[in-house]
């Protein structure tokens, strides 16, 4: 029988005992019953390793993966219910290896790092978006004319914010207002700009919302799928239309040591779909260890199954001084997301932009980004503004 081969992290009095409960709960309930005929028998889960450690143990489950044929019944087979059986203090989902007939299924990033890339024409540096802020309140004219400032001073990619929920009329207008400042701001630079739509709304509306921005010209989307819902994550990133990254909001809830690590989350999420994976940065306003963004990076790299590969991006409170860690661990090959540290720079977003692209001139150069800001006046006053940020 085709498996799932399942990795958890178990704390617990009695592992051997919890482990047993665990595959028990992941196939056939926990209670054995008088009607476990062959057939049945044959569906349940198997431990099949047990490594143990201080307090905890690291246990290998095989889950019966023929009969699923989807994101939400993979995520019910190996994720469900399980972390609230009283047998345990605690259980994390630490990976997972999924057979190439379910990835195949599941279809995973459909552009890919080498698909954004080109559409973007980017070769050799990261891909530089901005969020523009404030978040919300802005009205779509105003909106878009941010967005042409952090365009025309060397951002690739602009995006509205989590946060901002709106009519749908405002929502089209907005994302009309940058794709026409996109466009302008091609013409002056003669490099290509996209929109990243963001449809925030009844689930049986997003659909809508998604292809509407997409026919209003947006490029990218974005989509945050422990908030929306690893299913309707999937359902957008099928479609193909336009490259999707997945943004990072409400998953912090998951990656904790009674959820699931950032390995398998990020790998749910590349499988699902993500052209792009958005992680918090190593620096800035949100909190990450260097051992998770090496795992992200691990992840949308990794040979999967003949997946292609995604975009790691970090963001979260980032700005032209939090660049030269980020190059170090990645070199060019990651987004790098800003929004206040563009937008709140005090000689503007044009100038904000400018500091974003002279750290990267220092970084590529070999120059350390505080030297290069002697000659580079935007980056000097971006170190300057941002040395706190928050």
């Amino acid at each position: 029988m085709e498996t799932i081969r399942v990795q958890y992290e178990i704390e617990a009095r009695d592992v051997k005992r919890a482990a047993r409960l665990v595959a028990r709960e992941q196939s056939l309930g926990v209670r054995v019953t008088q009607y476990e005929h062959q057939r049945v028998k044959a569906m349940e889960a198997s431990v099949t390793t047990i490594r143990r450690g201080r307090g905890r143990a690291l246990v290998a489950i095989d889950v019966v993966s023929e009969p699923i044929e989807s994101a939400y019944g993979l995520i019910l087979s190996i994720a469900g219910e399980i972390s609230c059986l009283n047998a345990m203090r605690a259980i994390q989902l630490v990976d997972f290896e999924v057979p190439p007939r379910l990835s195949r299924l599941l279809g995973g990033p459909r552009f890919g790092a080498d698909g954004l890339r080109r559409q973007l024409g980017v070769k050799g540096r990261p891909i530089f978006v901005s969020v523009v802020k404030p978040s919300q309140g802005l009205t779509p004219k105003e909106f878009g004319n941010l967005a042409y400032e952090c365009f025309v001073g060397g951002i690739d990619v602009c995006k509205t914010d989590e946060l901002l929920q709106e009519r749908r009329e405002d929502y089209l207008a907005r994302i009309r207002a940058c794709v026409e400042a996109a466009r302008r701001a091609e013409a002056e630079t003669g490099e290509p700009k996209r929109f990243m739509l963001h449809a925030v709304g009844p689930a049986d509306q997003l659909l809508s919302l998604y292809e509407a921005g997409v026919e209003a010209g947006a490029g990218i989307a974005m989509c945050a799928p422990a908030a929306a819902g690893f299913p309707q994550f999937h359902a957008l990133a099928a479609l193909g239309r336009i490259p999707i990254m997945s943004h990072m909001a409400m998953s912090g809830w998951l990656w904790q040591r009674h959820g699931m690590s950032v390995t398998a989350w990020a790998k749910f999420v590349r499988l699902l779909g993500a052209d792009v994976v958005l992680y918090p940065a190593l620096q800035g306003s949100l909190k990450a260890t260097k051992d998770e963004i090496e795992a992200i990076k691990r992840v949308c790299d990794m040979k999967f199954n003949g997946l292609q590969p995604s975009f790691p991006a970090v963001g979260g409170g980032q700005h032209a001084g939090t660049m030269e860690v980020h190059a170090k661990l990645f070199g060019p090959d990651f987004i790098f997301l800003c929004g206040g540290g563009v937008v709140g720079h005090p000689q503007g977003a044009r100038a904000g932009a400018r500091s974003i692209r002279q750290a990267w001139e220092a970084i590529q150069a070999g120059v350390p980004v505080t030297r290069h800001a002697k000659q580079a006046p935007e980056l000097a006053a971006a170190l300057k503004a941002f040395a706190k940020y928050v």
